[in-house]
């Protein structure tokens, strides 16, 4: 009975020891954990206040960026096409050049005046072409004349050139009557008349004349 006492004293010794030592080592892990607590707030607020100074730190400033030059422009050069002096062609059998006779001053000739019509003669050769066909008007010899004896006027436009030749005859204004005009128009047609002076109508080389032939009892023409 006393060995079986002494093992339980034994038994309870060691007991308390461990049991001391847990608590030992409890208290002591206690303690650490909260050492560990106590600096983890004074080290996240340093570095925080770290950050902080960091991030308010003013930006560096850069230096302006220097404008960028403007491309040069290649410059052209105009390469101009050499010319080479070209020989003359020989010349065979080619005769010494004459020199040149001395220019002898002509007298200044006289200017010719001015030749203008002369309006008397102009209206004198209008009146002989009158006489011209005043002469030769005398009623159509036909039996339709004869019968009805028709009367009236014609008026005959036609040209004369300066050789005194009739041309463009036409019929300006009838009479009424187709038998008096295309006698009216062979009279005119069939004339010859004189030549046109120097002094007559000058520049022209052919005039437009107009006349009135009247077939009347007495047969006369005006022009």
């Amino acid at each position: 009975m006393s060995v079986k006492a002494d093992n339980v004293a034994h038994l309870a010794s060691d007991g308390g020891a461990l049991l001391c030592t847990a608590l030992a080592v409890g208290l002591f892990l206690i303690l650490v954990r909260a050492h560990l607590q106590l600096l983890a707030p004074s080290t996240h607020r340093a570095e925080e206040f770290q950050l902080t100074m960091q991030m308010e730190e003013p930006p560096v400033p850069q230096p302006p960026t220097p404008p960028a030059a403007a491309p040069r422009k290649p410059v052209q050069r105009r390469i101009l096409p050499q010319v080479k002096p070209v020989d003359p062609e020989p010349v065979l059998n080619e005769a010494p050049a004459a020199e040149p006779a001395p220019a002898i001053a002509a007298p200044a000739a006289e200017s010719a005046p001015a030749v203008v019509s002369d309006p008397d003669l102009n209206a004198q050769y209008a009146a002989e072409l009158r006489t011209n066909i005043d002469r030769r008007t005398t009623p159509p010899d036909t039996v339709q004349y004869r019968l009805q004896h028709p009367s009236g006027e014609v008026r005959v436009r036609f040209t004369v050139t300066r050789g005194g030749e009739p041309q463009a005859v036409s019929l300006q204004r009838s009479s009424g009557y187709p038998l008096l005009d295309s006698t009216a128009l062979n009279i005119v047609s069939s004339g010859h008349y004189a030549p046109m002076g120097p002094k007559v109508f000058v520049g022209e080389m052919q005039h437009v004349f107009v006349v009135t032939i009247e077939f009347r009892p007495q047969m006369r023409a005006a022009l």
